[in-house]
């Protein structure tokens, strides 16, 4: 009686860490997704800051070669 207790108790004990192993695995699966969705995430932005850099020196030109201009003597 007390080895069917045992073979019992043995077999619960099997299937709840069953269970959370496959609880585990579940939940790495969707960090990992999550990691994935946030390098592409990190590249869209970082593509988005290298367009914005370009554009913010573009403007710091124009703006000194208006600078230079207007600094310039007027011809008579």
């Amino acid at each position: 009686m007390a080895q069917s207790e045992l073979e019992k108790a043995f077999g619960t004990l099997t299937e709840a860490l069953t269970l959370t192993e496959t609880e585990i695995t579940e939940e790495v699966k969707v960090i990992e997704q999550q990691i994935n969705e946030l390098r592409e995430r990190i590249i869209q932005l970082n593509g988005q800051q290298q367009t914005l850099s370009h554009d913010r020196q573009s403007i710091n030109e124009m703006f000194n070669r208006y600078v230079a201009d207007e600094n310039k003597p007027q011809a008579k």
